[in-house]
Formats: C-alpha cells, structure tokens, sequence
C-alpha cells in the first residue's frame, strides 16, 4: 500500500456487538481508502485481565473481526492489514496510552444520533474521547454506511487557523482522492468583517494554489444550522471540524438536531484538535473565558484612553 501519508493507523474501538460490526465493515472501507491499517480496541470493562481471560479476549475479538472484514474483502484486491488489543478496564482509561504507544493517526467510533442524550451520560461517548487524545476522531452515526469520500467540507474561520492542521486535513482529502471545500459560516452582524474573511481568504487560496480545494461563505444566524445547510447544498460526503473542545461536537448530535434529521446527521465528521485565537459562536467554558478576557482587555482599553 503505497498511498500512506499522514494518516497510516486508524484506532477502532470495538465491543463485539451489533454496532461494533457496522462500525469495522466502514472501517474496513475507510482503511482500504487510506491505504492505512486498523488497529482493534476491546475493552473488557473488568479492573483486571488474567492471562486466561486475555488470551480467551483477543481471540474472540479476532474471530468476531475476520468474520466481519472478510465479508467486505474482495477476492481479488488487497487485504486490509489489522491489529487486535485488548486491555482491562474502560476505554478512556486506556485510549490516550493506545493512541501514543501504537502511533496511532485517527480514531474512528460510532454514534448512535437517536440516542445521543443517553451517550452524553456515557463517559466512554465519542465527544469525550476527542477530549482524550491528541490526534483527529472521526464519529460515523450508527446509521451510516460508507460511501465514497468525494466532497468533504472543511467548516472554519479563515482568519482563525493553525498551519499543522491546515495541512493535515489537506493530506487527508489529498489521501482520499477528494474535493475539500473550505466554508465560512458568518452572521448578519458579521458583514462589516467580510473583507477581513475574504482577505484570510485570498491568502489561503494562495498557500493552497495547485490543491483541489475551493473555498465559500454562507450566511447563517446559526452557525451550525449553517453548516448542516451547506453539507446539504454541497452533497458533501463528511464534514471536517478543527474545534478546541468537544462542545461543537455535542451540539451538532443534540436533540435540537436530531429532530429535525439535520443533514449532518446522514455522515460522517472528523474533527481535529485546534487552538483557537478567537471564540465561537458558541457557550462553552472555553470561549466564555475569552469573551470575558476580550471584555476586560477593551475595558482597560477604554479606561486608558478616557
């Protein structure tokens, strides 16, 4: 497998249910796409492992995942190669150590969207892994079967962005032989900024002359009522975020959204872990404090000048 970049294992959590054999047959296809290999988490969720009840784990979780991944496997193409581990305990006690010790690139878990309010109270959910692990997670809704990678739309600020990222997500839509589509999602009170963003803009475009990415804006009250119409509009295949925490994440899978089956909702989101110099549209803790810093640094702004 010759397509390798940034993105060569994919962690894939795995409990041998019925979700967990969706999750590993887009996992295959996903990996077969990177031309990356899989490496298969269980968990036994007990505080300790005899060697007994590790041997009879990993070969359960082998059985059940040949079993899975051989169904999807062409006779005639490449096998996808595929680790299996089992640790004691839960999975966010051992998936950062995972993630470092293997070199793991993505971790890819499911969502079930018809439930989501009973997974928030899961610590083990995939919005409190992100909070977890320093490399991307990509949530694929219970729902959702692959398709191919063709339209991935990158939902950010052009004038907020961090160059490793940036570059990561490219390789990624480089990686999978898709279109990106960088899009702007501004309010009705952002307008007088649209220079500002379009400026950011013709600067990106510059540094990503001779990629097969476009660029747009839409505006939108709701920013993620924004993002949700423009997956739709575009037909986008995944949605990409670069968010700071995980509360971006919750909203886009909360029941405001999954009454409405928001578009967002139909595939795949990778997100990516970003320092943000400015805050979101949002509440979270994160962006409440740097509303606060900004109000007192323009206070003792206002305090100087009088």
């Amino acid at each position: 497998m010759c397509k390798n970049k940034n993105f060569k294992r994919v962690l894939v959590p795995v409990q041998l249910d019925k979700a967990s054999k969706k999750l590993l047959r887009y996992a295959w296809h996903l990996a077969d796409k990177l031309g990356a290999e899989l490496l298969l988490l269980h968990t036994s969720q007990t505080k300790d492992l005899t060697f007994t009840q590790q041997s009879r784990n990993i070969h359960q979780l082998r059985t059940f995942s040949e079993r899975i991944l051989s169904e999807e496997q062409k006779p005639s193409a490449k096998q996808v190669p595929y680790e299996c581990v089992v640790r004691p305990g839960y999975l966010r006690d051992c998936i950062a150590s995972i993630v470092f010790d293997y070199k793991v690139d993505m971790v890819l878990m499911e969502t079930c969207v018809l439930h989501q309010e009973e997974e928030q109270n899961d610590p083990n959910n995939a919005a409190a892994m992100m909070e977890l692990v320093n490399c991307p997670v990509m949530v694929m809704p219970c729902s959702v079967t692959y398709k191919k990678l063709e339209n991935l739309v990158f939902a950010t600020d052009f004038t907020d962005q961090e160059d490793h990222v940036l570059k990561q997500i490219v390789d990624f839509a480089e990686q999978t032989d898709a279109k990106l589509t960088l899009v702007q999602i501004y309010s009705k009170a952002e307008r007088n900024q649209l220079s500002t963003y379009k400026t950011a803009m013709q600067a990106l475009q510059v540094k990503l002359q001779g990629k097969n990415v476009s660029f747009n804006f839409l505006e939108e009250e709701d920013v993620l009522e924004g993002i949700s119409d423009y997956a739709e509009i575009s037909a986008a295949s995944m949605l990409i975020l670069a968010t700071q925490d995980s509360y971006l994440l919750k909203r886009l899978f909360s029941s405001n959204y999954i009454k409405t089956m928001a578009y967002h909702t139909r595939f795949p989101i990778l997100t990516f872990r970003q320092l943000k110099k400015k805050p979101c549209s949002g509440q979270c803790a994160n962006c409440q404090i740097k509303k606060a810093e900004q109000r007192s640094i323009a206070g003792s702004s206002l305090t100087i000048v009088s």
